[in-house]
């Protein structure tokens, strides 16, 4: 199937796992709002799990949908460079850490968007934050531990390990898109998670506007299904839980 291209357009719809590939009413409203400003030249960035979880379109790209590109964040992780000791940047993860500080509760937000943005410009193709540093580096094992010991609760470091480091791995893949992407005038994601990130990027490193339609990060409303499900596993003991949760 061949998708159009384009140099510019106005308006960039970042949708992740969403239109025109999963139908559902998140897809209805996106392809309700394509259609009711045929006015404005609109590019789609879909962002998808893997090229195989989906089939075809369930949607007809409308007429004034003038850009189309898809990324698949969990095909082709494996980084090309072969794993070998590396220091890795201590300055560019002192600029994490300082992130991270700033995004702690009661931090100004103003504060935290300026480090956010110094990291943001860091991990675009050519920045000091690369991939394989992250993947091998000494500086990236450091700090995983030391926010480990400070910050998990769950007794087994290797479950901590493999989440943030399946997690985090996108993000450098979510860098190139944001590089790479045709100029645009305004950025609107349907969510938050790796949608938002990659709208935050583009925002932070070419000043274009950003709006955000809604979060998408439901563990809270979720809690009581994760206690439940068979297929998360909770390494703590008893005595580790909060007594709410045992009730469960």
């Amino acid at each position: 199937m061949t998708f159009p291209t384009a140099d510019r357009a106005d308006i960039a719809l970042l949708l992740e796992g969403t239109f025109p590939y999963v139908s559902g009413g998140v897809s209805s409203w996106v392809n309700q709002i394509i259609r009711a400003f045929p006015e404005y030249r609109f590019a789609i960035v879909f962002l998808g799990s893997r090229r195989e979880d989906y089939g075809d379109p369930k949607y007809p790209l409308p007429d004034n949908v003038v850009h189309f590109e898809a990324h698949y964040l969990y095909d082709d992780l494996a980084s090309r460079a072969e794993p070998a000791s590396r220091p890795g940047d201590d300055a560019a993860y002192a600029l994490i850490e300082q992130m991270h500080e700033h995004f702690a509760p009661g931090q100004p937000v103003a504060s935290a968007l300026q480090e956010f943005r110094a990291v943001a410009r860091q991990m675009l193709p050519g920045g000091r934050l690369t991939a394989d540093d992250f993947l091998y580096s000494e500086a990236s094992w450091d700090m995983i531990c030391d926010h480990y010991r400070r910050f998990c609760t769950d007794p087994s470091f290797v479950d901590y390990f493999w989440t943030v480091r399946i997690m985090h791995t996108p993000l450098w893949k979510l860098a190139r898109v944001a590089k790479e992407l045709l100029p645009v005038r305004v950025l609107h994601s349907v969510s938050t998670g790796y949608a938002g990130f990659l709208g935050a990027l583009l925002h932070q490193t070419r000043d274009v506007p950003l709006v955000l339609s809604e979060h998408g990060i439901y563990t809270k409303e979720r809690k009581i299904d994760l206690f439940k499900s068979e297929w998360i596993r909770d390494n703590r003991n008893v005595f580790q839980r909060d007594p709410t949760e045992l009730s469960y």
